[in-house]
């Protein structure tokens, strides 16, 4: 399974359409594989679900993220969206 999460800094980013990068972990059952940091090169809010979908991510984690984005990535296939708040 692969895991997205907004990154920026060490830190999950708070803005799912704005975020500039993703930290991708590949995961099998409970062990991380491998993970890796990809830039979205200036790739846009509903262009983030065709991004993801690429990159073949089955789980995004987030610190926000409106209703067309969601929409978005459920078309894609990526349905399993969490979020996280981070302060």
């Amino acid at each position: 399974m692969k895991i997205a999460v907004t990154y920026d800094m060490g830190m999950v980013f708070q803005h799912f359409g704005h975020t500039s990068m993703f930290k991708i972990y590949d995961v099998e059952g409970s062990e991380v594989l491998g993970e890796e940091i990809v830039n979205t090169n200036g790739a846009g809010h509903c262009a983030l679900a065709e991004f993801l979908t690429n990159l073949k991510v089955d789980v995004l984690i987030c610190g926000g993220i409106g209703p067309g984005a969601i929409n978005a990535l459920t078309n894609a296939g990526i349905g399993d969206v969490n979020l996280i708040k981070v302060s």
